[in-house]
């Protein structure tokens, strides 16, 4: 049996890829589209590459080859701090549930739905658009018909965190 293999349209030999395990790796010869979301932009780093649209990191190729471990593959335990400050809430508002609630957010003029988690009076979290990451104006408009102009403040999973620029009663 060959211990060598090469992959169809790639100019990479790899030694026993089963022994390695399967590696996504970043080649800057190459279109990279992101394993998490599909995207192509890219910021590029000296040992790792990071989504322009996800944040999701990737090690370069070059850099596995030069035999630097951008991954680690170091064992890391995880402890808990005793004696030290329990978690709480820090928001200066406190959030309502509202899952299942779909308001209109106004991305430069354009009405889209925006299905939303949680609303307070300072902003509101809800399922991500993709339009908000260009945008210059953001306007939250609830059921009521009243309008909260907003910023982009997080994003993080499918979600993303919209405040309320001049905080009022949501």
């Amino acid at each position: 049996m060959n211990a060598r293999a090469t992959f169809t349209g790639a100019r990479r030999t790899v030694s026993r890829p089963s022994a390695r395990g399967y590696q996504v790796l970043y080649h800057s010869d190459a279109v990279n589209h992101c394993p998490g979301c599909g995207g192509v932009n890219w910021h590029v780093g000296r040992i790792t590459a990071e989504c322009g649209r996800c944040g999701t990191a990737l090690p370069l190729a070059e850099a596995v080859q030069m035999g630097l471990d951008p991954v680690g593959h170091k064992p890391v335990a995880l402890h808990l701090v005793k004696g030290g400050k329990p978690w709480r809430e820090r928001r200066k508002h406190p959030r309502e549930p509202a899952s299942g609630r779909v308001v209109t957010l106004h991305i430069d003029g354009a009405p889209r739905a925006f299905a939303i988690e949680d609303i307070s009076e300072g902003g509101v979290k809800g399922a991500t658009i993709d339009e908000v990451f260009s945008s210059h104006q953001l306007i939250v408009e609830l059921e009521d018909g009243t309008l909260h102009p907003a910023e982009l403040r997080w994003r993080s999973g499918g979600f993303i965190g919209l405040a309320f620029v001049e905080p009022g009663s949501a």
